[in-house]
């Protein structure tokens, strides 16, 4: 599908809202987080958490992804930053395999460079093995829903179709966000504030499409009332169990990590070092 070209039943989101953003992200990345810094920006009134995603674990079809993008989030008296009273603007969060075969039409959605964001992947997947243990569930997930196989494809989509994207690694924006986070939002041409980082706890929000399946994911961002930096220590491959192919898995997306480290859409820290073959 042409960047340009949506299917008729979605191009009217493009009319609605002035501006779309699009987040894409693996499991486990701080991305609710990094996108309640959009939340704060005065021009965003609407927010959509991963309206595919029912698409996914239910199988439902394209109709309910637009009613539910018929009816977002409204920011306003979430906000925490002053907001502009004629704001129109709609941020879309949304994971790799959520979206799976359906990512063409959430490209063409935005209006502005897509995010993708991501984290080292010794540290995503391992928390999202914790949050399934969490609640009784088999750690034991398939595989494509670690993520980084399909964020691979969806970027290399991009590039294809000349598709703009900005790529930030979460590391990145929780340690440097006055780095980052202003260098990110100047692709947008959307101002930058310190202001951006506090937010109001917002537990009631909810986020979850799965009758309360995932509400668990989100209890501590919800609560939260800023940015923190990410202090979780790295595990190495031998925490991961060689049963089921899981620490085969992990490195296979560590190789995908590095390599997207290094690619040149990524949004450097100033103080950033090169790469070492031990990052």
């Amino acid at each position: 599908m042409d960047k340009t070209v949506l299917p008729e039943e979605f191009a009217k989101y493009r009319e609605r809202h002035e501006q779309i953003y699009v987040i894409v992200s693996p499991p486990r990345c701080s991305s609710t987080a990094f996108a309640r810094v959009f939340w704060e920006q005065p021009s965003v009134r609407y927010y959509y958490h991963e309206p595919f995603e029912t698409t996914y674990y239910q199988g439902a079809g394209l109709d309910e992804v637009i009613a539910k993008l018929d009816a977002p989030l409204d920011l306003t008296t979430i906000k925490h930053y002053a907001a502009d009273t004629h704001a129109h603007a709609l941020v879309i969060k949304e994971m790799p395999y959520q979206v799976g075969d359906n990512f063409p039409i959430l490209a063409a959605l935005a209006t502005q460079p897509l995010v993708f964001l991501m984290r080292d992947p010794r540290l995503n997947i391992a928390s999202r093995r914790e949050k399934k243990l969490e609640v009784g569930a088999d750690p034991l997930y398939p595989f494509v829903e670690s993520g980084w196989d399909l964020l691979d494809r969806q970027i290399a989509y991009c590039r294809e179709r000349g598709i703009d994207f900005v790529l930030v690694d979460s590391t990145d924006f929780r340690g440097r966000p006055d780095v980052v986070l202003r260098q990110t939002l100047q692709h947008f041409d959307l101002p930058w504030s310190a202001e951006c980082l506090d937010w109001n706890a917002c537990e009631d929000v909810e986020l979850d499409n799965l009758e309360g399946a995932h509400r668990h994911l989100y209890g501590e961002v919800l609560a939260s009332t800023g940015l923190k930096p990410d202090l979780s220590m790295v595990p190495t491959l031998d925490y991961f169990p060689e049963e089921g192919g899981v620490r085969a898995h992990v490195n296979h997306c560590l190789e995908i990590y590095r390599r997207l480290r290094q690619a040149p859409e990524r949004i450097l820290p100033v103080t950033a070092p090169a790469l070492s073959s031990s990052d």
